[in-house]
């Protein structure tokens, strides 16, 4: 009868597999074999299997460990797992900033004459004087709009007009490739270390080609430009597109850029609006009698997804317009960004004004530009790839459903302040149940934006409806959304203080004054956010020279260019605590330099 000799699997590296070996032959050949020295040929066997184990061990962890996220070191294994599981990682980041153009415009009957006014559209060049580092404009100046543009007189004969917009450090370039005959999932490479995204792909049969996030996603979200009166702040409107023109991209290790096509051959093979009916849902299962396990069985790729994958490019030429730009290089000081290289489509109202235009047209930095660095690194990518995951491209808690709101493009219009809630009760009927009458799946998302003075205002219905469809993608299937207007109150605040003697009134008043109008900065308010009368007493007594705070006072400013809705401030206040209304509201003092207003007191 066979003998049964215990056998350890627990021994990972050399010593252990030499130890367990030796202990073996010792037990089970005691008489056979007794000569353990390092020099005898069984030690330098036993050694040799030892060193099988030991390769084999590390070789099977490693395998395990490059399965994981949290464990995977292999550059390439880390950056498969994290486009499976939804993120992309980063070959560069760029540097923002904002640009302040110029442009003076002469004086006609004691007002500006907006035929020298310029049109300057996005994607203007500008280079930094020192590093040569290009920028490109993501807004649109149009200095034609007197709403939007702050207007100073220059001298005698000219009005100095300016705005500001957001600058990115990138510039344009173009890869253009051939296709001959058709090819499968055919593939073309882009080499640039400093690739940011792709902004369109054209081929030279006019046709559109559209970047998805897998080929088997036949819809896409298109904009169009907004015509309407609201295209100041909604540029374009949000639409979906069924198109098979479209590929995927990619960034792989070696820092190459490679986009993929689809798998369709023919024209007239594009991908066709898959119905599920009961003879195309048991497509791909076992032939058999019974068919009662669908959910087992049937083919879910032959319902859900698309057999073409998009269409293969032949016989075309397609030109591949790109950002590329960012680096640490990239982050600038103030007053750095100065030259404005190119302008294309420059408009005017009257075009032969536009050369003189441009005479007196200057730029520059007002703050420096930051954020700019280089591509993720692994650990980088590790972590962005479980928060991808945890995501999972869905909206889940309120703050998920404020975050993707607030990260809609800006493009298609901008909202400046949101705040989620579960949805109440469409009746105040005190025979309502505060219970069964909420709906436990629907919430209320209030939103305000900003106009063309950076003021909190309403929301547009082009932009309501575009970010309707924004959210779409990323709602829970059982989730409504009710996208409300929130309320903004605009407040008035004077101060008393004393100063030490001796000190300048004026100067401590100003610095009083700029201190809470950085407090006060409209970027710095949430919705239901209080304003702390403590808070106002300390940043005032910080101010060098403030002996004392005698009394702050807030009273509600509205009509005319002021908010429409009025507040009863003094009634809002709880141990000096001014509270926002029960609606979802917000406190916004709207131009600092006439609300906000101190006087010193001298005894």
């Amino acid at each position: 009868m066979a003998q049964n000799k215990n056998i350890s699997y627990l021994n990972k590296n050399f010593t252990q597999y030499k130890a367990s070996l030796i202990d073996f032959a010792k037990n089970y050949f005691p008489n056979t074999y007794t000569d353990f020295s390092d020099t005898s040929p069984g030690t330098m066997f036993i050694e040799m299997s030892s060193y099988v184990g030991d390769v084999l061990s590390f070789y099977i962890d490693t395998q395990i460990q490059e399965n994981f996220v949290l464990t995977a070191k292999e550059k390439e294994n880390l950056f498969n797992m994290a486009y499976s599981l939804g993120y992309r990682p980063k070959l560069s980041y760029a540097s923002v900033t904002t640009i302040d153009f110029y442009q003076q415009v002469p004086i006609l009957n004691n007002a500006p004459n907006l035929d020298y006014a310029l049109i300057i559209p996005e994607n203007t060049v500008l280079t930094s004087n020192s590093t040569q580092t290009k920028f490109l404009t993501t807004q649109k100046v149009d200095f034609t709009d007197t709403g939007s543009t702050e207007i100073s007189l220059f001298d005698g004969n000219n009005y100095l007009f300016r705005q500001s917009v957001k600058a990115v450090s990138a510039e344009v370039k173009t890869a253009t490739f051939t296709f001959g005959a058709p090819v499968k999932f055919t593939s073309v490479e882009i080499n640039d270390p400093n690739f940011l995204q792709i902004i369109n792909v054209n081929g030279n049969d006019g046709s559109q080609w559209y970047e998805v996030p897998y080929l088997a996603q036949s819809t896409i979200v298109n904009k169009t430009v907004n015509t309407g009166p609201s295209s100041n702040q909604v540029p374009y409107l949000i639409s979906l597109l069924e198109t098979p023109n479209r590929f995927v991209s990619r960034i792989r290790t070696d820092g190459v850029v490679e986009l993929q096509f689809g798998s369709g051959m023919y024209v007239n093979q594009d991908d066709d609006l898959i119905i599920p009916t009961p003879d195309n849902i048991q497509l791909g299962m076992v032939p058999s009698v019974d068919t009662s396990d669908l959910i087992s069985n049937y083919n879910q790729a032959a319902v859900f997804y698309t057999k073409q994958y998009g269409t293969v490019p032949s016989q075309i030429v397609l030109n591949v317009q790109y950002l590329s730009g960012g680096g640490i290089e990239a982050n600038l000081p103030a007053n750095s960004i100065t030259s404005i290289t190119s302008i294309s489509n420059i408009g005017a109202f009257n075009p032969i004004y536009t050369n003189a235009s441009l005479s007196t047209l200057v730029a520059g930095n007002p703050i420096p530009s930051i954020g700019g660095r280089s591509g993720d690194t692994i650990e980088e990518v590790r972590l962005n790839t479980l928060n991808a995951f945890s995501a999972q491209l869905r909206a889940v808690t309120k703050d998920d459903y404020m975050t993707r709101a607030l990260s809609m493009p800006a493009h298609f219009g901008n909202i400046a302040k949101v705040y989620v809630e579960q949805a109440s009760a469409l009746s105040s009927s005190p025979g309502n149940d505060p219970l069964i009458d909420n709906n436990p799946l629907a919430l209320s998302m209030y939103v305000l934006s900003y106009n063309n003075k950076k003021k909190l205002s309403n929301v547009t219905t082009e932009l309501k409806n575009n970010l309707k469809e924004y959210l779409e993608p990323f709602r829970m299937v059982t989730d409504a959304i009710i996208i409300k207007d929130a309320y903004y109150i605009n407040l008035g605040l004077s101060f008393d203080i004393t100063i030490n003697p001796g000190l300048s009134s004026n100067v401590i008043l100003t610095d009083c004054i700029n201190a809470l109008t950085d407090y006060f900065h409209i970027d710095k308010w949430q919705i239901n956010q209080p304003i702390i009368l403590s808070n106002i007493n300390s940043i005032l007594l910080q101010i060098k020279g403030v002996q004392s705070v005698l009394n702050v006072k807030f009273t509600n400013l509205s009509g005319g260019d002021y908010s429409p809705f009025s507040y009863d401030v003094p009634g809002a206040f709880r141990s000096d605590i001014l509270y926002p209304s029960l609606d979802p509201a917000i406190f916004e003092i709207r131009y600092p330099d006439l609300d906000i207003q101190g006087r010193v007191i001298t005894f």
